[in-house]
């Protein structure tokens, strides 16, 4: 009896281990993936003196918020994470670094060489929709800090504004 049990015992440890070790892994990627993105949303959003900081713009909870949000459809999220490997694959074959580990012109010249592929344009051009999402966007979003980028535009926003996110 007491063999049994601690067979049982032992094999659900190991089950359990197993389940919680590939979840964090899963997370990490995760992560991973979202860091790979808002670094190359930082490539692409460049550095206008007048524009608002990206940091102001904060595309990056943005996108993160895109991702994880059940009005978005799995296929939209999936071609966005996908284009994070794609990078990751381009900036292996001209590099051999990950794209979040190569220099400011590393990367550029990264994002150029994926925009000869018609599906590097069409992820890029995704990825553009998503920053000037974030520059444009009710402040509601946690985006569009201090309404910056509203201000860049001198554009008034118009009312009622959400009280609440739709997303």
């Amino acid at each position: 009896m007491f063999l049994k049990t601690r067979r049982t015992f032992l094999q659900k440890t190991a089950l359990s281990t197993t389940t919680l070790a590939l979840a964090q892994t899963e997370l990490l990627a995760s992560a991973s993936t979202l860091d790979t993105l808002a670094l190359a949303q930082k490539d692409l959003y460049g550095d206008l003196s007048s524009a608002p900081s990206f940091t102001q713009i904060n595309s990056r909870a943005y996108l993160s918020l895109i991702l994880t949000h059940s009005r978005i459809d799995d296929d939209s999220k999936q071609y966005i994470k996908n284009g994070a490997g794609w990078l990751e694959e381009e900036a292996q074959k001209l590099y051999k670094k990950p794209y979040i580990e190569l220099d400011e012109v590393q990367r550029q010249k990264t994002l150029e060489s994926m925009a000869t592929y018609n599906w590097g344009e069409r992820w890029i051009s995704t990825m553009l929709r998503y920053i000037y999402e974030a520059v444009l966007g009710d402040t509601i979003y946690g985006i569009n800090k201090d309404e910056s980028g509203w201000n860049w535009l001198n554009h008034i926003s118009g009312l009622p504004r959400p009280k609440e996110p739709l997303l």
